[in-house]
């Protein structure tokens, strides 16, 4: 019953997000889905034991406009605020701020309770006050009448509930206002992502389908297709939301409607979907999955991971996770990439492959102490409405509860031009002949044998952006100073794509991931919806900080997985104009590969150092492998908020190896050409001759598992052999 749902900060390989007809077998999935916010306000509106003579006043009344006054407190630029829709929460929760003073003020205007709720989600429990009950009322963001600084909705258009005893949250609490199950007992609930509101709030970006709240049983809003949604218990919901009146009848006190002692919940109520799973050849089929709005990634517990072939005890994972909760974070969370999930639908079927899950043991809300088989996130749904009537069948025929899954709502936008540059804000070069708007599916992607670059120059949006190589030539997307790109969900860089962000301009996502691909910069990255952080994910490609040398800042998380390289060039020691450095608001979780560079030119000195990596609230883990140059001794350390390269001694090199590659050779000879002059003389080129074709001492066995490099590409991978050994590779399938 007091079971609250963590939010995922997703992030790791978020495959593009899938598009599809009626039949949508093949599509990818992301990891990462969107997340659904509404406006909220508060009113004074409940029942008592003296006035509601029915003895029914805890029972939760259904509001289909604004009733009551509303409450304030003393900060006169706070007027509505968001709310995350959360289906898989057992009732609403109010955030420090809103509960507070500067907020709707629940202690000043006397309706602070003094009982206390425990609840828990996927990363731990916390304590929550239960509040007098209330009004709560609610509105979809396409209804804002202001934004920025202060969030106003039309008054007009909020529905909700009366006599709601809410939980407020204490300053600990890293969740946003929450608005739980009970709402969707009591109102049909659509979201359309169709209408993406993307806006910025107390200087974050929001971005969610907007929500709309309509009478229960009221239609498909012309969606056909369809699938049972299991409400449990189904008597829980015909009875309503309800809460646990003040029993205190010893202190004669007989305002029964003060100090409840639970919030208003549907009692042990959830809403739960028939899944079909199958993995190579195990699975199962119809197997109740909690339907939880505020998951944005699906979930399956460690004994269904078991049915289908996966253990998390013995196998390496696919990918590994962060979960953010209503108990802190929790990393290092396995995840598996699942053949094939089906729900069984009428009106069009919905069957997905190559789905990525979370593997986690959560509490079940509809059976607590025990564990619940799965949870359904958004990624399944991303770019289609959703139509989710809760509406109890109590023998009037028709049609019982139910999710309705639209058709894709995006649009293609392909990139076609086939010149070496050109814009992005010119139609001709997309497939649809117009420029990408808030809903283009936008690909990037090469079209031609050369390599291609796009620039963007001025702000432009996108509901997707995926950039990656296709006809196998690489293709650049700059974006250039002074320029935004915004985008509702996934910005993903693929195999072949390099995303530029010069300095100056700016990448604003909701998620970002590099598969294969390279993200480089100088810019600034936003990445979250609105007081909801998520992360830079690099999966399998490269992250470059500095475009030349430069700083790359990041507001939200990083996340480098065992595949992922961040590279990093040093010409100096100051930083971000002598050397690149990568700046994180948030955490900075690291594993994979750090390579470091020296700029032509550059020595440096005994006790130099380099702060390549800042994160204002914690690094976690640590590189598995360290590419370094030749010729110093190096030690790496990882501090609880960055990470410093230092200069600790020097190892002897090779004449005329001027690249620091550890042999002499041609490539030796193309540094000496291109800096004759300048850094070298035509004595060094006679170095260079007579060493020509030496190398490093190396172990056989090294030499033997990597023949004699031929390129710079090549050079590296020994080099990588030499100093951080074979790192152990991901299995995450393609």
């Amino acid at each position: 019953m007091n079971r609250l749902a963590g939010r995922w900060l997703v992030a790791v390989c978020m495959l593009s997000p899938f598009v599809g007809s009626m039949q949508t077998q093949g599509a990818e999935v992301s990891i990462g889905g969107f997340i659904p916010f509404v406006g909220i306000t508060l009113t004074d509106e409940f029942k008592d034991a003296q006035s509601d003579l029915s003895g029914g006043f805890f029972l939760t009344e259904r509001e289909t406009s604004l009733v009551g006054s509303e409450l304030r407190g003393n900060n006169n630029s706070f007027i509505h605020d968001l709310a995350l829709l959360d289906t898989g929460a057992a009732t609403h929760i109010l955030g420090p701020r809103a509960a507070g003073i500067s907020g709707f003020d629940i202690d000043g205007n006397d309706f602070d309770g003094t009982n206390i709720q425990q609840i828990g989600g996927a990363t731990g429990l916390i304590d929550l006050s239960i509040d007098d009950p209330l009004g709560v009322f609610v509105s979809g963001l396409a209804n804002r009448t202001s934004e920025g600084n202060t969030l106003e909705i039309n008054r007009s258009t909020f529905r909700g509930q009366s006599s709601f005893a809410t939980l407020s949250a204490p300053e600990e609490w890293a969740l946003p206002n929450i608005i739980g199950l009970p709402m969707a007992a009591q109102h049909k609930i659509v979201i359309r992502n169709d209408q993406p509101q993307v806006f910025e709030y107390e200087g974050r970006t929001v971005r969610t389908p907007n929500i709309e709240l309509k009478d229960l049983g009221s239609g498909s809003e012309g969606i056909l297709r369809r699938t049972d949604l299991k409400i449990r218990p189904g008597a829980s919901f015909v009875s309503g939301p309800l809460y646990i009146q003040n029993l205190d009848f010893f202190s004669g006190d007989l305002e029964f409607h003060e100090n409840p002692l639970s919030p208003t919940v549907v009692e042990n109520a959830a809403m739960f979907l028939d899944i079909d799973m199958h993995n190579g050849d195990v699975g199962f089929e119809d197997k109740e999955f909690l339907f939880d709005t505020g998951a944005d990634f699906t979930v399956i517990s460690s004994l269904t991971a078991k049915r289908l072939g996966f253990d998390v005890v013995l196998d390496e994972p696919d990918f590994l996770l962060e979960v953010e909760g209503s108990g802190g974070i929790q990393d290092g969370v396995p995840g598996f990439y699942v053949d094939q999930l089906n729900i069984d639908t009428v009106g069009g079927n919905f069957t997905l492959t190559n789905v990525p899950v979370a593997v986690l043991d959560v509490t079940n809300p509809n059976d607590p102490g025990n564990i619940i088989d799965g949870i359904i996130g958004m990624h399944l749904f991303n770019g289609r409405n959703l139509v989710i009537d809760a509406n109890p069948s109590i023998g009037q025929g028709g049609t019982g509860p139910s999710l309705y899954i639209s058709d894709p709502v995006t649009t293609d936008f392909d990139w076609n031009s086939t010149a070496t540059t050109q814009s992005w804000h010119t139609a001709g070069n997309w497939s649809a002949s117009a420029v990408p708007d808030m809903l283009a599916a936008t690909q990037v992607v090469n079209v031609t044998g050369n390599a291609q670059t796009v620039t963007l120059s001025q702000d432009a949006e996108s509901n997707t952006v995926v950039v990656g190589g296709g006809s196998g030539s690489p293709i650049e997307l700059s974006l250039k100073s002074g320029a935004t790109l915004t985008t509702f969900g996934e910005t993903k860089v693929d195999a072949g794509g390099t995303l530029t962000i010069e300095a100056g301009g700016k990448l604003d996502a909701q998620f970002i991931n590099i598969e294969q691909g390279t993200l480089r910069g100088s810019g600034e990255i936003f990445v979250g919806t609105g007081p909801i952080n998520s992360p830079v994910r690099n999966i399998d490609g490269r992250v470059e900080a500095g475009d030349g040398i430069g700083r790359l800042t990041i507001d939200g998380d990083f996340s480098n997985l065992a595949e992922g390289t961040v590279a990093f060039e040093l010409a100096g020691t100051n930083v971000a104009t002598e050397y690149d450095q990568l700046d994180v608001t948030r955490y900075a979780f690291l594993a994979g590969v750090l390579e470091v560079t020296l700029d032509a030119g550059f020595e440096p000195e005994m006790g130099d150092s380099f702060t390549l990596i800042t994160a204002d609230e914690a690094v976690s883990g640590r590189f598995e492998q360290s590419i370094l140059p030749l010729g110093y001794e190096w030690s790496i350390e990882y501090n609880p908020n960055n990470v410093v390269l230092s200069v600790t001694g020097f190892i002897e090199l090779l004449q005329g190896d001027f690249n620091s590659d550890g042999t002499v050779d041609l490539a030796d000879y193309t540094v000496w050409r291109d800096n004759l002059g300048s850094i070298y003389t035509t004595a060094d080129y006679q170095l260079w001759k007579s060493n020509f074709g030496k190398s490093l001492s190396q172990p056989a066995s090294a030499v033997n598992a990597v023949p004699e490099p031929t390129s710079g590409v090549l050079s590296m991978a020994m080099l990588a052999l030499l100093i951080g050994g074979l790192r152990t590779r991901s299995l995450r399938r393609s």
